[in-house]
């Protein structure tokens, strides 16, 4: 016969498991629609007239959003890797650059190259970008993720050919993840530098 105590100990555990289970499946019930919910799961503009809160996939397999990058300066760029290497690896270059350049000043800067193409695969992506500027991140996302944020960051979501055309323009955040403003997507990594120095001593 089960003693006060016992059966205490029985429902006290049972109540645990129960908790457990139910955190379980919101925890999946949240990713779900973060994963394939509307643009409004997906991204919040939280105020900017540009950009805003987004969740993104790694090529380690892992989710990052904005949070990730707080206090660093975030430039994010949206590209494909079928792009013809004349038109985007300069792009790459140049936001490799501005990060080994602005670094001892004491400027940090996280550079996002985010790929179009929800299908693209981390081992093309690697090869794609980190031979040419190894600190710039890659990322990819589902569908719904990527055409939410391509619309919360104003950039195009369209083919060209073989591959979705890249945005024109590199947004930049500030380390309070708030907008700061756009450059050229040019490869000019002189004038990003310059930029990015000029918005740092405001």
């Amino acid at each position: 016969m089960q003693t006060n105590h016992e059966r205490r100990k029985k429902v006290g555990n049972r109540i645990i498991w129960g908790v457990f289970a139910v955190a379980v499946v919101l925890g999946y019930v949240g990713f779900h629609l973060a994963s394939n919910g509307g643009p409004g799961l997906l991204v919040q503009s939280n105020g900017n007239e540009v950009g805003g809160s987004f969740r993104l996939d790694s090529l380690g397999e892992s989710t990052v959003t904005e949070g990730d990058f707080h206090n660093t300066w975030m430039l994010v760029w949206f590209f494909d890797a079928n792009c013809p290497e004349e038109k985007c690896k300069p792009v790459l270059k140049s936001m490799e650059q501005a990060l080994v350049t602005l670094r001892p000043e004491g400027i940090r800067v996280s550079p996002l190259a985010v790929s179009l193409n929800p299908f693209d695969e981390a081992d093309p992506l690697k090869e794609y970008v980190l031979p040419v500027a190894p600190h710039v991140m890659p990322f990819t996302g589902t569908p719904n993720m990527i055409k939410a944020m391509t619309a919360e960051y104003h950039a195009p979501l369209q083919k060209e050919g073989d591959h979705f055309v890249p945005a024109p323009q590199i947004v930049i955040m500030d380390p309070n993840a708030r907008y700061a403003g756009t450059i050229p997507a040019d490869g000019n990594a002189d004038a990003l530098i310059a930029r990015l120095r000029e918005l740092a001593k405001r």
